[in-house]
């Protein structure tokens, strides 16, 4: 008897801990932009959430369980300026946004989950970093 209760506490911590997820299986929702970093010439500029409210910056990002991904961008990143929508896939650690029309133009980001939140890397060919962003998800209404 108390092995089965040993058993099912186990059973019910393997399956709401965060790090055996998938990461398929995290990414569906809306997450929004809180904090990034990009690489302007020489320098690396880091901008928090204040200054995105203070310059009235904003970048969503949703990925529907169907693979299909929506993206609203405000800021001046020429990374995403190319990309509204299309699907999206998973590869190990890197995320593939796939633009509908010119697949040129779609994005592979490599990403993290930390803490409940959802960080992606893109970086030039040469290793410099074009962006670092670190997202949020929106909680549901639901």
């Amino acid at each position: 008897m108390a092995a089965k209760s040993f058993l099912l506490k186990i059973t019910d911590w393997l399956q709401s801990t965060e790090m055996f997820e998938r990461p398929r299986k995290k990414l569906p929702g809306k997450w929004i932009l809180f904090e990034y970093f990009v690489d302007k010439g020489e320098e690396l500029l880091h901008f928090q959430e204040d200054d995105l409210k203070k310059y009235q910056e904003s970048f969503t990002i949703e990925f529907e369980s169907d693979e299909q991904f929506l993206l609203e961008s405000t800021i001046s990143i020429k990374l995403v300026q190319n990309i509204k929508h299309g699907s999206w896939s998973v590869s190990r650690n890197f995320v593939s946004l796939i633009h509908p029309e010119n697949f040129r133009d779609s994005i592979e980001f490599q990403f993290a989950f930390d803490r409940g939140n959802l960080k992606m890397l893109k970086k030039d060919a040469a290793g410099k970093i074009e962006f670092f962003g670190i997202f949020r998800k929106q909680k549901s209404d639901t």
